[in-house]
């Protein structure tokens, strides 16, 4: 399903997963994850999965899973965790459905969570992103996201922002083709 022209964002929600709908985007999380592993580092699918486990299969009260729906409809999910020792968050994935993306939702997204991080008293996040994701990367980069390492043998970025500068950078009007 494609984004409506008028989408604006009183379309966009973020709310907490229930227990089965936690399940259902904890295991698409992991593919995601094994398959841009795999892609990136040229590991096999099933070395990665045994390699990495599986999905998580409860939440922990420092991880925060959000579902994006829009006009109602769940077109994406956002999870991050707090470390508390280093006032921190790592944001462990955002996805977006495909007839989603490129719409300022992602924006929208990222902006709220930084806020709700804000609130609990957490000044910055760190989030990874792998070399091929170009339109990830320049949304992060637009955001305010400066490198602070990359990981050669995944081809993965470590990304570092103050979460300051992230709510204070443009506006949250998603912008329609």
């Amino acid at each position: 399903m494609l984004v409506n022209e008028n989408l604006n964002t009183k379309n966009i929600n973020l709310r907490s997963p229930t227990d089965f709908e936690f399940l259902e985007v904890a295991q698409i999380s992991f593919e995601n994850f094994v398959l841009e592993t795999a892609q990136s580092s040229g590991e096999s699918v099933e070395s990665l999965k045994e390699k990495f486990g599986g999905p998580p299969i409860k939440r922990s009260e420092k991880d925060f899973w959000f579902l994006v729906e829009v006009n109602n409809l769940r077109v994406g999910f956002v999870w991050f965790q707090i470390i508390e020792k280093e006032n921190l968050a790592f944001g462990w994935d955002i996805y977006l459905e495909q007839g989603y993306r490129s719409k300022g939702i992602g924006r929208y997204v990222m902006k709220k969570c930084g806020e709700e991080l804000l609130s609990k008293g957490i000044q910055s996040a760190k989030i990874c992103v792998f070399e091929h994701n170009e339109i990830a990367r320049k949304l992060y980069e637009s955001l305010g996201f400066v490198v602070e390492k990359f990981d050669e043998q995944r081809r993965q970025f470590t990304l570092k922002l103050d979460l300051d500068k992230l709510t204070n950078t443009g506006d949250y009007y998603v912008v329609s083709n």
